[in-house]
């Protein structure tokens, strides 16, 4: 009896480790009673008295105390964050991308860059050559050109996390060829990620973009290229800079969830959240956020503004440019710290 005793004490030892500690101290900075946190790991095969006194032992830790006063901290931007969705939330028009034509440059940077409002803007690339020319056909002309491509991405659910491990590099004829294909895919993409190789291999394509006067700094090799079929995702994240992406074939679903919103993201690693598709649009609930929704046509931008959550869907075979270089600040991630798991 003393032998099994001891087996089950050894057991009990073997399991409570380091991590079941950094488990029950995150747990408890994040708000849940320590009663709960016990129960919880004694269901993971730790005898009920032992999980208490990990718990109170975590709970007495001046480690965790300092933590303590860090997650106060944190709660209060929370707090003040949660106004601001209260305010934004109480103003008539808030809901829904609001849709401007031929927006003029000195309203934009007002009403929505300066207030990080996003916004749809039609007009500002009817003159563009690439809206008429490109074309798989006219595309051709490039095939034998080595591209990077996000490939294989339908075989991995963190794609996106992973997309060193899915660039792949091929003659773009082959991109070409899956593109002519009409049925749906997430298994390719060419990305803002695959620049670097791109930008080169397809420089000439830049010569059917023309200056947007006013909203960006002129420079003949701004923007970066997507290339997709229907049904690519580019799942919930944020970027580090202010965004302007343009829709020059096809349509696109974007999804978005404003800045304020970040504590509902459920944003667990760098810029990146755990929500999927099943984020879908309507208004705010308990622990959810409320999410806009709108469809970009041919010939839209639609400004993203720094800090921003989207999700982006493909509704036919799609190219898109996206811009950064505005004619004001936008350098916000040079400060930028939050890199890894958050």
């Amino acid at each position: 009896m003393a032998n099994k005793a001891k087996r089950r004490a050894a057991a009990a030892g073997a399991v409570v480790n380091d991590d079941l500690r950094r488990r029950i101290a995150e747990a408890l900075l994040f708000g849940e009673e320590p009663d709960r946190v016990a129960q919880r790991v004694a269901g993971q095969g730790v005898p009920f008295a032992l999980a208490t006194q990990e718990v109170d032992r975590a709970q007495a830790s001046p480690y965790f105390r300092a933590s303590q006063r860090l997650a106060a901290r944190l709660a209060k931007r929370d707090w003040l964050l949660d106004n601001y969705t209260r305010l934004a939330a109480a103003e008539p028009g808030w809901r829904g991308v609001p849709r401007r034509d031929r927006l003029d440059p000195e309203s934009f940077f007002a009403d929505h860059y300066s207030t990080n409002r996003p916004v749809l803007i039609g007009g500002l690339i009817d003159a563009w050559p690439a809206m008429t020319l490109w074309t798989l056909d006219y595309l051709e002309r490039f095939a034998d050109a080595a591209v990077d491509v996000q490939w294989g991405r339908e075989s991995d659910a963190g794609y996106e996390l992973n997309k060193g491990a899915h660039t792949h590099t091929m003659p773009f004829g082959r991109v070409i060829e899956r593109l002519r294909d009409p049925e749906p895919t997430n298994d390719f993409y060419m990305t803002a990620n695959n620049d670097s190789r791109n930008r080169r291999a397809l420089a000439a394509l830049w010569q059917d973009v023309a200056p947007i006067p006013g909203y960006l700094n002129p420079d003949p090799q701004a923007g970066f290229l997507w290339i997709g079929p229907m049904g690519t995702i580019t799942p919930f994240h944020h970027d580090l800079t202010n965004n302007l992406l343009i829709q020059i074939v096809g349509r696109k679903r974007v999804r978005m969830v404003a800045a304020h919103d970040t504590p509902l993201m459920k944003n667990s690693r760098h810029c990146f959240s755990d929500w999927g598709s099943e984020l879908a649009p309507g208004p705010a609930a308990p622990g959810r956020p409320e999410v806009i929704e709108c469809v970009m046509e041919p010939g839209d931008a639609l400004f993203i503004p720094i800090g921003w959550w989207h999700h982006v869907e493909g509704l036919d075979q799609t190219i898109s440019m996206s811009f950064t270089n505005f004619a004001r600040a936008n350098d916000h991630y040079s400060n930028y710290k939050s890199w890894e798991a958050i």
